[in-house]
């Protein structure tokens, strides 16, 4: 069998999609019984110079700069050049005028309808043409929750057996995570963090609700007299000029951003922290809670969208978008003394267990693998 993916997203920004993609595409090309041709854009990205030498793996580097030309006119360009069994598309869809048989592309969620107010107007009507194209011409869709799924098939009318559901999972960054307390110190230093603080962690823009979390840590600030600093990680998005409007001088001196934080770093910020909060109004899977838990740090968690599906059992949750119910989660998450660690540690472990990477990419290939032997 012969597999064609699409990994040119990686030249990008390397958020949870991105990472998805790469994560069982590294899982893939490691079963030689297969062959893969792997589409890059500018360079192989470096992740994958370990498989350079093995002899099922074809690399191929599309040169490009313009984002839309490039996805719309160049990969598909050279994707039909390319004879393979299966084509995946495993961060976004396949390009819109691309046909081929047996293509597979990634719809992670529907935000583009569900949350559209979180997004620009030209990246909303991009993603609802795209969804509804590949809805329409993908052999099958990937989605990372029964969450997405169950949206998937009521907005764009898939039906069951045309989805395959893939879950996300934790990197070996964090599986192979040996607490060193010296580096401890110099990622302390490098993101300036204080030595408590609250965590979280995405990329910072509206769908993330992080107005909503500062709202809440104002009126702990205020009414608590809490000193436990506010840490919030990650790139800047769109849409946050009025993050930090109508909260007091003293809270917003008592909030830090780190900006983007390197992969080797993210565990130290993850365990470091007294616990980590996510505010989002929407997920199709939210990997940093599960990230935080494989550091062994607790999680306050939104119970929107796909996140209690994600997160079972080892998290606290509020009611979504609920300022007073977030507000009186970190009171009680701030009061150590009312927290069973010990319980909420064990939870945590099984939880992270479900989620691997080597799993979850041979469940694609024995779906993919089934469907041709049905079809030949």
């Amino acid at each position: 069998m012969k597999i064609c993916i699409d990994l040119t997203p990686l030249a990008g920004n390397f958020s949870g999609i991105e990472r998805f993609s790469a994560c069982i595409a590294k899982e893939l090309v490691q079963n030689v019984n297969h062959s893969f041709v792997l589409l890059f854009k500018n360079a192989v990205h470096p992740i994958f110079d370990e498989y350079k030498n093995l002899s099922n793996i074809e690399f191929v580097t599309i040169r490009g700069k313009n984002k839309l030309i490039f996805n719309q006119i160049k990969l598909p360009r050279i994707v039909k050049r390319i004879d393979a069994d299966w084509y995946l598309f495993l961060a976004f869809p396949a390009p819109v005028l691309l046909r081929k048989n047996n293509m597979i592309s990634a719809i992670h969620d529907i935000g583009c309808w569900d949350c559209p107010d979180t997004m620009k107007f030209l990246s909303k009507l991009y993603f609802r043409i795209s969804y509804k194209v590949a809805a329409k011409h993908s052999k099958y869709i990937v989605t990372v929750s029964e969450f997405s799924k169950n949206r998937i098939i009521k907005k764009l009318h898939v039906s069951d057996n045309r989805i395959l559901l893939i879950y996300s999972a934790i990197a070996d960054t964090f599986l192979s995570f040996n607490y060193d307390a010296v580096y401890a110190k110099l990622v302390q230093k490098k993101y300036n963090l204080p030595d408590n603080y609250i965590l979280s962690l995405s990329t910072i823009e509206p769908r993330k609700n992080l107005k909503l979390l500062i709202k809440a840590y104002d009126m702990l600030v205020k009414n608590q007299h809490i000193k436990i600093p506010l840490v919030l990680s990650g790139r800047k998005g769109w849409k946050i000029d009025d993050l930090l409007s109508d909260i007091s001088a003293e809270t917003e001196s008592q909030i830090h951003f780190t900006g983007f934080v390197d992969d080797l770093d993210l565990p130290y910020i993850y365990r470091n922290a007294n616990f980590f909060v996510i505010t989002s109004k929407y997920e199709g899977f939210g990997l940093p809670p599960l990230e935080a838990m494989a550091s062994g740090t607790i999680v306050l968690s939104s119970d929107a969208a796909s996140l209690p599906e994600v997160l079972g059992d080892a998290a606290v949750y509020f009611e979504s978008n609920n300022v007073n119910d977030l507000y009186n989660k970190l009171t009680y998450m701030v009061s150590a003394n009312k927290i069973d660690y010990n319980a909420y540690f064990n939870r945590m472990k099984g939880r992270v267990a479900l989620f691997n990477w080597k799993n979850e990419a041979n469940k694609l290939l024995s779906y993919l693998e089934q469907s041709l032997q049905n079809n030949s």
